[in-house]
């Protein structure tokens, strides 16, 4: 990874997993990859995550937990003519935060520990509220029929692309473009641009 990118501040990684609704779960059985999209919550440094008690997903992990998971949050697409006036499309790419796990799952058998990770879930994706707490008996039977894994890190990269990496020219280009374009995602990108311009 090229340092210029490379994050290794656990606030800002936990942050992008708190704010991303969803990851990539890969997984792989006789030689053969799987991934899939799913909800999950962070608690502390453990992920959570659920689902039916027999699928692929929970076969393969039944036969081999080791396990990579990995989350984007995009922001703007820099557009070839944002840093270079040659004509090319090479200068073409993506602004966005990363991070990636390796490491191993683990079936969560408890009750307790099960309602407090859904429950997590539910603050996360509902943070309104209005539903009762899983701690409530109402669950018992959705508790006992859902599967709940954790997955404990074994390695956590992270790298956020913000055009660290630029000449002063370059980097002013992009952010003149941006301002110009003017939509939600650009300006909030030009803002983390000099944001971590700064940090690095």
């Amino acid at each position: 990874m090229n340092p210029h990118f490379e994050i290794t501040d656990t606030t800002l990684i936990n942050a992008v997993f708190d704010n991303a609704e969803y990851g990539t779960l890969a997984v792989c059985a006789n030689n053969r990859p799987y991934a899939v999209p799913i909800n999950f919550v962070r608690v502390g440094e453990v992920l959570y995550f659920h689902g039916a008690q027999k699928n692929k997903k929970m076969q393969i992990l039944a036969n081999n937990p080791y396990t990579s998971f990995s989350v984007v949050e995009n922001h703007a697409l820099i557009d070839s003519d944002f840093s270079s006036t040659e004509g090319l499309a090479c200068p073409a790419t993506q602004f966005f935060k990363s991070v990636s796990i390796d490491g191993v799952v683990e079936m969560v058998e408890s009750r307790a520990e099960k309602a407090q990770a859904l429950e997590a879930l539910m603050r996360k994706l509902q943070p309104k509220g209005g539903y009762k707490p899983l701690s409530d008996e109402a669950y018992d039977k959705a508790l006992k029929s859902t599967a709940v894994y954790r997955l404990v890190p074994e390695s956590v990269t992270c790298k956020f692309k913000f055009g660290q990496h630029l000449s002063e020219e370059r980097f002013e280009m992009i952010v003149r473009h941006l301002e110009e374009r003017g939509i939600e995602v650009d300006l909030r990108t030009v803002e983390e641009m000099h944001r971590y311009r700064k940090v690095i």
